[in-house]
């Protein structure tokens, strides 16, 4: 198995890290492609959500892996993704999630990114360069069906794309898509989304306005809805090996990309009676044992986690107690001591993922945290030194 350890360069075996398996990665994706083509009438497959730095795991590395897998698109947010791409040497294409800024169009047209483009202003900046490097840029344009956020308003779709037509000769109208804000909570309303947008795309047939790109399906749009319409899905948190809602277990089989590993630091006994950590939310009603690790609200564990959390010491579930702290959480591994198992300093805990038949799942600490697994995994990955296997 090949492992390489990135983004910590002091220290070879760091006592906190991200496990990132490119071999779960690369099985996520071949099982989203099978159920695209499944779910998708005229399926040219997916294009995997790698913005934010691929959801803390690394967006070069999981470029590398899907690249490899033979992926010909990405989703990223921003020209600052798309430009790290390409300088890595990646050719394929790229569609920019956010691209509304006028001061990003001349880099948008030389690392040949394709922007969204939803006001006219940025159209006709992109137009402008692309006339006078003498070539024609594709656009996908973003339809505002319910998300709230960017896009063009739906009442005003069909007018905003005739006028692209008529005043910007230099864009290729080569994608449109929407989102759905609510496809794991409200089913009639993301159906009323692709109804609309369906006939928002009719129209424009009628009226000799194609597009070779029509999508909408994030990872639950893609779990959990068919169409004859769109043929591409942006998968994001299911690449990840994460389910935007537990019933798509049943629909697709995927594994969890990232785990998060820390080493004991240090053991102690606390006496009954005695606090544990600032403001001693925490204390102790009989002699326990409790074990430090290296891991607090700076490098992405939530503070929010405290005294709800649980580690995995030698298998056993272990409370958090007490406060997170800046850089280490204190827990009780009393019982791993009554099983007859002595924690000792350097010993392996799982914060996230498996160990000797038991598991604490990304979803188990988003709930504990009152958030949800996309910020566990962000704050995380993002913060911890990450260690690769291939």
């Amino acid at each position: 198995m090949d492992v390489k350890i990135l983004n910590f360069e002091t220290v070879t075996h760091p006592p906190t890290w991200c496990d990132i398996d490119l071999k779960a990665l690369a099985y996520n994706f071949e099982q989203l492609q099978k159920l695209a083509t499944k779910n998708m009438s005229h399926s040219l497959g997916i294009m995997p959500v790698i913005k934010a730095d691929a959801y803390g795991h690394g967006m070069i590395q999981v470029a590398e892996c899907l690249d490899a897998c033979g992926c010909k698109y990405w989703g990223v947010s921003n020209v600052n993704e798309g430009v790290t791409l390409r300088a890595a040497g990646f050719k394929q294409k790229i569609l920019l999630f956010e691209s509304t800024l006028v001061a990003e169009a001349k880099d948008i047209v030389e690392y040949k990114l394709t922007p969204t483009v939803c006001a006219l202003e940025m159209a006709h900046a992109l137009d402008h360069i692309a006339h006078h490097a003498g070539i024609q840029i594709p656009v996908h344009i973003k339809i505002d069906t319910g998300m709230g956020r960017l896009g063009v308003n739906e009442d005003q779709a069909l007018v905003f794309v005739d006028t692209l037509r008529q005043q910007c000769p230099n864009l290729v109208l080569e994608g449109i898509y929407t989102h759905f804000p609510v496809a794991d909570s409200d089913r009639d309303f993301t159906l009323g989304q692709m109804r609309r947008f369906r006939d928002m795309v009719y129209s424009l047939e009628n009226q000799f306005i194609t597009f070779s790109f029509v999508h909408a399906g994030n990872s639950m749009g893609l779990g959990d809805y068919k169409s004859d319409l769109f043929n591409l899905a942006r998968p994001g948190i299911m690449l990840y090996g994460v389910y935007p809602l537990e019933d798509l277990k049943k629909k697709v089989p995927l594994k969890p990309v990232m785990s998060v590993k820390a080493r004991i630091i240090f053991v102690q006994t606390i006496a009954k009676g005695r606090g544990i950590s600032y403001g001693h939310t925490f204390k102790a009603k009989e002699d326990i044992t409790v074990a430090v690790l290296s891991i607090g609200y700076s490098n992405g564990y939530l503070r929010s986690l405290s005294n709800k959390a649980f580690v995995l010491v030698a298998g056993v579930r272990c409370p958090v107690v007490g406060r997170v702290t800046m850089d280490q959480i204190i827990v009780d591994v009393t019982a791993v001591t009554l099983s007859g198992r002595i924690p000792k300093i350097g010993d392996e805990a799982v914060i996230m993922g498996d160990q000797k038949g038991e598991t604490i799942s990304v979803d188990e600490v988003a709930h504990w945290a009152d958030t949800i697994s996309y910020e566990i995994l962000c704050s995380l990955g993002n913060r911890l030194p990450r260690v690769y296997h291939s």
